[in-house]
């Protein structure tokens, strides 16, 4: 069957006819702007939707003096993290008549206030974004942060984060998720965990490695600094540390690792070296990445909806668009899940 042609002669007056309301009306639920009761709202998606019609973007700009842009702007592109937040921030903006723009800025958070103002000038004269979503490790860097609010540039950060601004904060509780990844490991009877760190200049590296401390302290545990090794988030690094593990005199008997990705590092360095995941050594990894359902065994861990993260952040920014004042600064924490697969066991006996 042939696909849906889209109505390249519909109008936005069509929609008003059918949907029995007025051509301002129409415009205004196009622009997502506020005051429009949600009756006339589904009136108007329902006309739009029937009639597959799509409102020019060129036009739309020239009359409100809006770009309909915004950008996320990330530190990587080789990350299944950010990844997973692009699509969800793609099809909010898609839903809401919006596009979203990825800029790729590497080393940006090393640089000087005035080497960042004048990146960011260039990069915004080239795109002129209506607002600007930052994820890790950029959303908690105070500079570019700064510098962003010096721009006026309305701004929805992707957590976690400790910066007490204007933005907006959309994330879960890492502090909270690493506690019960922790008891989970005591509760079986583990007493001697190791913990691999993320990059240091991320916030989640901090508040996972706090909950870490506190749910050991909690249980009457010390927390061995022998036991605690660094870490990048990516895979290599998460080996390097199981390797290390593993040639210990006494090794734990199981490993919390801040990210997936290095939590397959570990198991991968255990196989490599005939140490049994989990019967010898449990693993414990934190986001729920592609790599979890992956590897084998499959990976104990913590779901974030990194999608909703960043649909959620997209919503919030586009709302805050409509908003002669702007918004308030408010933080938002989505539910995250403890996700037990097969990583994890109680520890060997003797």
């Amino acid at each position: 069957m042939a696909g849906k042609q889209k109505n390249k002669s519909a109008r936005m007056k069509d929609v008003a006819e059918l949907a029995g309301v007025s051509i301002k009306t129409v415009s205004r639920v196009l622009n997502n702007e506020p005051h429009v009761q949600e009756k006339l709202r589904r009136k108007v998606r329902d006309a739009v939707s029937r009639l597959d019609y799509v409102p020019s973007q060129s036009a739309r700009s020239l009359r409100g003096n809006k770009s309909y842009d915004v950008m996320l702007i990330c530190h990587s592109g080789n990350s299944s993290y950010i990844t997973a937040i692009q699509f969800g921030a793609v099809v909010a903006c898609q839903e809401l008549g919006y596009r979203l723009s990825i800029s790729l800025c590497e080393g940006l958070g090393s640089k000087p206030v005035a080497d960042i103002r004048q990146e960011l000038d260039s990069m915004m004269a080239r795109h002129r974004p209506d607002g600007v979503m930052l994820v890790a490790p950029y959303a908690s860097d105070e500079k570019i942060g700064f510098v962003l609010e010096e721009m006026g540039l309305p701004l929805v950060r992707i957590g976690p984060v400790d910066l007490h601004n204007r933005a907006i904060l959309v994330e879960i509780d890492d502090y909270k998720a690493a506690i019960e990844l922790t008891t989970h490991l005591i509760d079986l009877g583990h007493q001697r965990i190791g913990f691999v760190r993320g990059l240091e200049d991320q916030r989640s590296t901090h508040i996972r490695y706090s909950g870490f401390c506190v749910a050991l302290e909690a249980a009457g545990l010390k927390v061995d600094e022998a036991l605690v090794r660094p870490g990048a988030f990516d895979f290599q690094s998460g080996f390097e540390a199981g390797e290390y593990f593993i040639e210990m005199d006494q090794p734990p008997t199981a490993v919390f690792c801040s990210n997936d990705d290095m939590a397959a590092g570990v198991v991968s360095a255990c196989g490599s070296q005939g140490v049994n995941v989990p019967a010898a050594m449990s693993v414990v990894g934190f986001d729920d990445a592609d790599v979890a359902t992956r590897m084998r065994p499959l990976l104990t861990t913590v779901h974030q909806p990194l999608s909703e993260l960043g649909s959620t952040a997209a919503k919030e920014l586009i709302e805050s668009l409509s908003k002669d004042e702007g918004s308030e600064p408010r933080r938002i924490v989505l539910d995250y899940e403890f996700i037990l697969r097969d990583t994890t066991a109680a520890p060997p006996k003797g």
